[in-house]
């Protein structure tokens, strides 16, 4: 099939996804832009047009971009005045392993990638800016456990370490889980958004 040309409309989310199953294949220092490029039809020359910085501002926007969305998603949950502690924690766990298993690919990148970002990134701007993002998210998942600390729902925990031994068990999710296996994305999300209740609830 022929190659796109740089000028034809090109969808980001498309380029994205592409460039997360390659990362997840070859891993990022193994993956080419033409591996990506031939994901998407598109030449290697074409993809520069879109991502004119090559490969690491490819792997910052899939790092960011999924961020930017399951944050999304969990601040609205945590905004919400109408829910209780236990109720806003149910949700967000749900919320995030549901994300994880629906985009298997950018989840691996978030776990294996993101040091590639930390130790390899040239743009410190950036890396400081995705990484003030991560702390962000984590906040959320830390208000609700202190809130639920506070109103005698919860018994008292180190919030610190609770709360990045929750998010650790819910990153390595987009690791090893696999469609059509035992378990649904949703039923998954389900049973990890109890097992973090039970451990939490007095």
């Amino acid at each position: 099939m022929a190659r796109k040309p740089a000028d034809q409309a090109v969808n980001r989310i498309d380029i994205l996804s592409a460039a997360a199953d390659v990362f997840r294949r070859k891993g990022y220092h193994g993956a080419k832009m033409a591996d990506i490029a031939a994901e998407v039809k598109l030449t290697a020359g074409s993809l520069y047009h879109h991502f004119p910085d090559g490969k690491q501002q490819i792997l910052m926007a899939v790092l960011n971009d999924g961020l930017e969305q399951i944050t999304d998603n969990v601040r609205e949950i945590v905004n919400d005045p109408a829910l209780q502690p236990d109720e806003q924690l149910r949700r967000i766990v749900y919320e995030h392993i549901l994300g994880l298993t629906e985009h298997v690919s950018i989840a691996a990148a978030l776990v294996f990638e993101t040091r590639t970002l930390l130790n390899d990134l040239d743009n410190t701007d950036a890396r400081q800016r995705y990484l003030d993002a991560r702390d962000r998210f984590e906040l959320y998942f830390r208000q609700v456990v202190e809130s639920g600390i506070e109103k005698g729902m919860f018994h008292p925990v180190d919030v610190a370490i609770f709360t990045k031994t929750m998010l650790g068990a819910h990153n390595w999710v987009g690791v090893w889980y696999r469609d059509g296996g035992r378990l649904s994305g949703e039923e998954i999300a389900e049973e990890m958004a109890e097992t973090f209740l039970r451990a939490l609830r007095r």
